[in-house]
């Protein structure tokens, strides 16, 4: 009860790429915390990145971002949990328009079995492209399609893991999001649908919200924004939101390259989303693990309300959660963020509960494993 175990898949089995499915069993949860929290995180020499969990399979993912540019790879993890053969269809979005090659139709995923497929391999239809966005459509069954990508030029630099997005939403939010401070940031859009649509941007977190204009993306298409071009947008950290009047039509990631004097890192980010059932945003949120060193602005918390709240972080020991010392009520302005610093041993490594009065989205900015980069990612939320 109330701890945590690391299940090391290089110790375990053999192979490059491995696929896990994580059952939990005889738990019920407490305190508000659920079953249990999976995280999976990738530990390279060119990166670090963490990523919650897929927790359901699905007959359909999307990616915005992609990149082969100088040798890049950009590998679509296709992992079939089931008992059953899964069949797919795999579409991508290159600078010069939309693709289905032959090769990627009717693709079979054995039985709890992994299919990689690198595309910018040579031969592999997507070599040297600054643009891959990819949809996955099953024919036949679901599974869960994750990304392995390596960044060797072109301004970026780096490996991450993470997942794709099972499904369109016509919002997408990020929290923790940079004008300048050394890192160079824009927004991929992408619509995979027959229609065209355009995505209203909405700069939050500053003194006053900015809304430039709309960003036309048109059908089967990726679109690009880039808010340091922005005229008097200054030099710091704010939120966004995009939103579209057409009902689950985008996928939005952030590309976000941090330099500094340690190294550089490329870091592709999915926006967070409202529960699309009911528009439910969270007011608790979880880290599966924090780091083990001090580290300062490592949550971001965005209030999405326009009222004051609070904010107060727990850390999960052996006898429950205890409230982290200087954490407590923490004031939060109204549609405003704040950052917190995780600088107390008694968070290091440790799984956090982070609880606000107000409807929040808590971003991430761990250690990236290269110099002083940062990671970005999301925290879990409740629900």
């Amino acid at each position: 009860a109330w701890a945590h175990a690391v299940v090391d898949l290089d110790q375990t089995l053999p192979g490059g790429m491995v696929g896990a499915v994580v059952e939990v069993e005889g738990v019920t949860g407490s305190a508000g915390a659920g079953a249990a929290l999976v995280e999976q995180v990738s530990r390279q020499s060119t990166g670090t990145s963490s990523a919650a969990c897929a927790t359901a399979t699905s007959d359909e993912w999307y990616l915005a971002d992609g990149y082969t540019v100088a040798g890049s790879t950009d590998a679509l993890v296709l992992t079939n949990p089931g008992e059953q053969t899964v069949v797919v269809d795999v579409s991508f979005i290159t600078r010069e328009g939309p693709r289905s090659p032959n090769r990627y139709s009717g693709l079979t995923i054995s039985p709890r079995s992994v299919r990689v497929l690198d595309l910018g391999a040579p031969g592999a239809g997507a070599q040297s492209e600054p643009v891959l966005a990819v949809q996955v459509e099953a024919s036949q069954g679901r599974l869960v399609v994750g990304r392995s990508q390596t960044f060797r030029g072109g301004g970026r630099t780096g490996a991450q893991v993470s997942l794709a997005q099972p499904a369109l939403r016509e919002q997408w939010w990020f929290a923790g999001s940079h004008v300048g401070g050394g890192r160079v940031e824009e927004y991929v859009l992408y619509n995979p649908t027959d229609d065209d649509v355009n995505a209203e941007i909405v700069i939050l977190g500053v003194p006053t919200a900015v809304q430039p204009d709309a960003v036309p993306v048109p059908a089967r298409s990726v679109a690009t924004f880039n808010p340091g071009s922005l005229e008097g947008m200054s030099e710091g950290q704010y939120a966004v939101v995009f939103a579209t009047l057409a009902d689950r039509s985008l996928v939005v990631e952030r590309v976000s390259t941090h330099s500094t004097d340690g190294g550089v890192l490329t870091n592709a980010l999915a926006g967070a989303t409202s529960r699309p059932d009911n528009g439910y945003v969270p007011t608790a949120w979880f880290v599966a693990q924090a780091p083990s060193e001090a580290t300062e602005d490592a949550l971001i918390v965005h209030n999405a309300d326009n009222v004051e709240g609070t904010v107060t972080v727990y850390a999960i020991g052996a006898s429950g959660p205890a409230v982290v010392p200087g954490l407590e009520d923490v004031v939060l302005p109204a549609s405003q963020m704040i950052t917190l610093d995780l600088v107390d041993p008694a968070v290091f490594g440790r799984t956090l509960i982070v609880e606000t009065s107000n409807r929040v989205f808590v971003e991430t900015s761990f250690p990236g494993g290269v110099g002083s980069t940062r990671s970005t990612g999301w925290a879990i939320p409740q629900g």
